[in-house]
């Protein structure tokens, strides 16, 4: 089993700052991780995992044997550090700015050593990515359910906020239906959304390339408007966000 703590922890006033000496824990190799597992276990690229900053988070999974377990068992949790430093070989020291659950052998503000294939994730800003990370785009939920990347990329006419838009992200054929994914989940799997989320507007469609290498293309206003096709999609769309905007029981 594994413990995600999600968010950093403030400090207390007084924190530990003692170096973490491994005796029944180490850390977790997310290089080997994600090797093992490449469209499920997924982390930040390399370069900028070593090309961390002062003061930037980075989660390191921390797994332990029992003799270091409250519980007896021994486990794993994923924990965030404040970088500290990193040298010119990745190799790095950050501040735990979490409370262990489970672990013993560790307390928050204690200073851990790791290297860059130990980083399983880092806390980018919104300004970094170019892009609200906070998004849950509606998503055709075969996106996930085979890992397939989506058709269709748009921003359009959100059916749960009057006046808003949203991302929506359309299959054309054996669809699943609509559901909602966090932006963050979506770019892991398909880094290629990136480009039409930085954008911020338009309709994008599929150029070529699968999962990690799938890529999109900006459908011009001429084509859209020129085509019988994008036209009926686009009515479509607007005819599924009013169903959607309609609570049950609704009229209207």
């Amino acid at each position: 089993m594994v413990t995600t703590h999600k968010r950093p922890e403030e400090l207390p006033a007084r924190p530990s700052g003692r170096p973490a000496a491994a005796s029944d824990w180490w850390l977790q190799d997310g290089e080997a991780m994600h090797a093992d597992h490449p469209r499920s276990f997924f982390i930040p690229p390399a370069a900028r995992r070593r090309a961390l900053r002062g003061g930037e988070f980075a989660r390191l999974g921390f797994a332990f044997g029992p003799h270091a377990d409250r519980d007896g068992e021994g486990h794993i949790e994923r924990m965030w550090v404040e970088v500290l430093e990193q040298v010119g070989d990745g190799r790095g020291r950050g501040r735990l700015r979490n409370s262990p659950a489970r672990l013993t052998e560790l307390q928050i503000g204690d200073v851990v050593a790791f290297e860059p294939r130990h980083v399983l994730s880092i806390e980018f800003t919104d300004e970094e990515v170019g892009y609200a990370q906070d998004q849950w785009p509606i998503v055709d939920a075969a996106v996930m359910r085979d890992d397939r990347p989506p058709d269709i990329v748009i921003r359009a006419s959100s059916p749960y906020v009057a006046g808003e838009d949203e991302w929506w992200m359309v299959c054309r054929h054996d669809t699943g239906g609509p559901s909602s994914q966090s932006i963050c989940v979506l770019t892991d799997r398909f880094p290629g959304l990136e480009e039409p989320l930085r954008s911020g507007t338009g309709l994008w469609e599929l150029e070529g390339g699968q999962a990690a290498d799938a890529r999109w293309r900006r459908v011009s206003d001429h084509e859209i408007n020129s085509s019988e096709d994008w036209q009926a999609f686009l009515a479509w769309l607007a005819r599924t966000a009013q169903l959607a905007s309609q609570a049950p029981g609704d009229t209207a």
